[in-house]
Formats: structure tokens, sequence, C-alpha cells
């Protein structure tokens, strides 16, 4: 008996060096490119692409032996012949040869220490993700790829779907622990934290609506990965990569499966192909439920993508770049719960100098929605730079009215068109108030008024520093500052349950995060 029998046959890393080599392949490709994801391997050998499942078990994978592995790529297959029949070739043994060497076998070879899927290699240049990053792709393939999809999730099968609601809870508290527990720092784990709150508020506030979505035969057994890069646009849409590991990952509410793409498509920089696509797949006739929920479903899928580089990270000696993967992903999530939450109009009011602007601009950066600034409006009406100087005539009584007003007018044509607005300005006296609703038509039923408050000494502190800041556009001084003692009777104006106030005397990221935890106690208890 030779010394190489003996020898233990590759495994793990170990095994994908082995199949890294052309020597694997009967064909002997010139060489073997390898692209590595944070449970597989795939190998890329001429006009042949082989993905082999790395020997890992975790709270949401396990591909733990042999046997399972073997099983899984069984049903990857499978599952994957439903939206891309002739890809999707077999599954094939690996066999050991010799030292460190390997080769391909029939999947029932009894010699296998290992098993891979075999599929026919695809033009990666015809991606909707490379499409996409390119602008090589048109309203009309966007759209044909939401036909498509609505279609498949029409025909797919329908499971029993009395768990699906909970099964999603739970997958969304595994993703939250596992985000915690992999946090890279405090503010990653303050941000993760923050969505966590966010994503149980709204489950709660739509947890009914789900249910009966379940009944209704909303859920399916979908794709579960829907990524731009496993959609090609080849030869019609085809569609590759479903999770196959684990179920109940995979049936799901269609709106979450689909909100996976246009998650996707918006973390690609194409939101604008996201709607698209989601036009598309509703003149299909499919129901992935209102913009609210498909916002809350994105925002679950880009944590879950969070949670996915995470874990690459504490699988890599060099975790650094799959953590910049993650930050923006977060900060994605951040903004689809914002839209999720639907806030509608946001009047950030307060004395000058107790930091509302920003905090509005804050707001502005971390939701998408637009930010507009009762200085920069005045300045622009009365022809002059938002840095410039306004004289004493531009803040009596008849232009504030006229600023006012037009903000009014301005907050309600965005809302026209988009999912809210932020007003900044003080809101002091009751006429600019009566004015700016004026313009607006009236208060949303949508509509939150935070009052921003800080301290005299700290707002003439702020004052001190603005003098000497280009950017500053407010002509508030220490004389109007000290002249406002107070609100003007803002809190006579404005509904309790639309009012919050704000210390605002500390950083502005702490005044946000305790404004979207009111606003998510709120969600929660199914209040305005």
């Amino acid at each position: 008996m030779s010394t190489v029998e003996h020898l233990a046959p590759p495994a793990g890393l170990a095994l994908a060096t082995a199949l890294a080599r052309p020597e694997a392949y009967s064909v002997r490709p010139a060489a073997v490119e390898v692209r590595e994801t944070h449970i597989s391997w795939v190998f890329l050998a001429g006009d042949r692409a082989y993905k082999l499942k790395k020997p890992l078990k975790l709270p949401f994978v396990d591909y733990g032996t042999p046997g399972r592995r073997r099983a899984m790529c069984e049903e990857e297959v499978r599952l994957n012949r439903r939206l891309a029949p002739d890809m999707y070739l077999g599954t094939r043994a690996v066999v050991a040869t010799g030292a460190g060497e390997v080769a391909l076998a029939p999947t029932g070879d009894p010699d296998a220490i290992d098993y891979v899927v075999e599929m026919r290699r695809f033009d990666e240049a015809r991606t909707l993700a490379a499409l996409v990053s390119h602008g090589g792709v048109s309203r009309r393939e966007l759209e044909a790829v939401g036909r498509r999809l609505a279609e498949f999730h029409a025909t797919a099968s329908l499971p029993d779907a009395g768990r699906a609601t909970a099964a999603l809870h739970a997958a969304l508290g595994e993703n939250a622990d596992t985000l915690l527990a992999l946090a890279p720092d405090r503010d990653f784990a303050r941000q993760a934290a923050a969505l966590t709150r966010f994503t149980e508020a709204f489950f709660a506030a739509r947890r009914h609506e789900l249910e009966a979505r379940a009944e209704a035969g909303r859920v399916r057994d979908g794709h579960g990965d829907l990524r731009a890069e496993h959609i090609l646009l080849a030869d019609g849409v085809e569609v590759v990569d479903c999770l196959e590991f684990d179920p109940a990952l995979r049936v799901a509410d269609v709106g979450c499966d689909l909100a996976f793409l246009t998650m996707d498509l918006e973390a690609l920089g194409a939101p604008a192909a996201a709607r698209s696509v989601l036009a598309g797949y509703r003149a299909a006739g499919g129901d992935p439920g209102d913009d609210d929920l498909v916002a809350f479903f994105a925002g679950y899928r880009a944590l879950v993508r969070a949670k996915v580089a995470l874990v690459r990270a504490d699988q890599s000696d060099d975790p650094a770049c799959f953590i910049a993967d993650a930050r923006p992903l977060l900060d994605l999530a951040e903004r689809l719960a914002w839209r999720a939450r639907r806030p509608g109009l946001v009047v950030v009011a307060g004395l000058s100098a107790t930091g509302k602007t920003r905090l509005a601009s804050l707001l502005s950066t971390r939701s998408g929605l637009r930010h507009l600034n009762s200085d920069v409006v005045r300045k622009r009406l009365l022809g002059i730079a938002p840095g410039a100087r306004a004289g004493a005539a531009a803040y009596g009584e008849s232009f504030n009215h006229r600023t006012y007003e037009e903000l009014g007018r301005l907050a309600r044509r965005e809302l026209e068109c988009a999912v809210g607005v932020l007003v900044d300005a003080t809101f002091r006296h009751a006429a600019d108030r009566s004015a700016f609703l004026a313009g607006l038509g009236g208060l949303p039923a949508a509509s939150v008024v935070v009052e921003c408050r800080a301290p005299l000494p700290v707002r003439l502190e702020r004052t001190r520093r603005r003098l000497v800041d280009a950017a500053a556009v407010s002509d508030a001084d220490a004389d109007v500052v000290r002249l406002q003692a107070n609100n003007g009777g803002l809190v006579d104006d404005v509904p309790a349950d639309r009012h919050v106030v704000l210390r605002t005397d500390r950083p502005a990221a702490e005044a946000l995060d305790d404004l979207a935890a009111l606003l998510d106690a709120r969600l929660a208890r199914g209040g305005p």
C-alpha cells in the first residue's frame, strides 16, 4: 500500500485549492477562475462552472457533512431549474486521485469525498448588475424582469403558510442577533440596534396584514436571493443561484422575495431601475404589498446582506473590506426604514440656534427626504446667495408671510411625488404658521412637528461659532437669540399626537436616534 493511500483526502480550503487546478477537470482548461462567497466556492473552468459548498454549520446554514452537502447540491439543481432550466446540468462527485489531487466523477461514486453543482458558464457582462452599472439596460428590460418574477411567483408552489409570519419574525430576530454579535464597533452596534427596534415596530404594526397575505396565497416557495448579479438578460430573463439551504428563508411573502432585488438595485445606485422592476411586477398582476411594506422588506434584505458581509469578515484574515461592504448596507437599511415609516411632512421647528438645521440636515442624509430650509427659501425669494446677509425688511411681517407661504407650496409639491419632506424654520409666530398651512393646503395626516430646545448659553455659543462659518445661512445673531424668549405658542397650534419635543443641546445623532425611537413606538401601537 502506497504512502499516498494513507493520506487523508483534501477537505475545506485544501479541497478548494485542488479544484482550482486545471488538472481536476477532464477538459483541462487553460486556467480556472475562483469566486468565493461566505458559504461556497465557484470554479469557472472552460464553459462550465462548479460550485463547492463550504463545510460550515452556522445559525442560518448547515453544510456540516458531505452527505448534507450532497443533498443541498441536489436541492440547488432542482430549485434553480424553475427559473433557469437549461443552466443547471446536475451534480458531480469529487474524488481524491493522489496527494492533494482530485477529479470529478458521477454523483454516486462510492469514493466521493464531496460534491459540486455543475452549471453552464454564463456571460457575466449580461447580468442585470453589470448592465445597470454600465447604463446598458432599458426600462422595457427592467419591466420584463418584474413580469418574469410575477409569473414565477404565480406558479411557484404554495406551501403551508400557517407559520410564514412567525418564520419571518424569527428570521428578523436571528438576523439582528448575528449583526449585534459580529458588530465591528459601537457605532455599528448602535445603528443595528436602532434598526432592530424599527423592524420590530413595523412588524407589530403590520402583523395582521402579513398573516392575511399569507392566508390569501401571497406566501410562495420563492428564490430567496434575488440579487441583480443573479439575473441574466442574455436570452430572455433567467435567474440563477436560488437559496436552497433553508426553506424558511426562501418560503416567504412574494413582496419579501422581490424586495431583495429592489434593495440590491438601490444599493447599486439605481433606484429608478428598482421602481421599473416593481412597476413591471405589479403590471403583470403581482402583489408585493404597498410601498411601505416593500420598503420594510427591502430594509430587512439589506440587513441580511450586511450580516453576510460580517460573516465573511469573521471568516477572513483581512476583514476590513468586508466590514466596509457592511456599513453602506446598514445605511441603506436606515434610509429604507425611514421610507417605510412614511413620516410624510416633518416640521423641524424651534428658536434660532437650537440646532434644528443640523438635525434636519442629518435626517435628510439618513432618510433621503428633501430638506427645505426657511433661510435658503427666504434668500432665494430675495434673489441673494444663501450665505449673504439679508436686511431687516426681509424679516418683517410681510416678507415672513411670503417666505412661509412659499415653504408650504414647496412642501406640498414635494409630497405629491415623494414619501415625505423636511421643513426647517422657527415657526415662532402664529401668522407664519398660518401662511405655511395656507401654502401647504392644510396639515397632512402623516405629519410630525419636532420642536428643538436648547438652553440660552448653548444657543449663544452656537451663534458665536456661526459668525465665522462661511457655510452658515442663518442671519440670527446674539441679539436676536436673546430676544426669542419662547416658541410663540407653537404648542397651542400643534395637536399633541403630532408634537415631539427634543433637547438638542447634544450631538444631533443622539437627538435623531431619540426621534426615531419615538416614531417607532407610535408605529408599533398603531398611532400616527
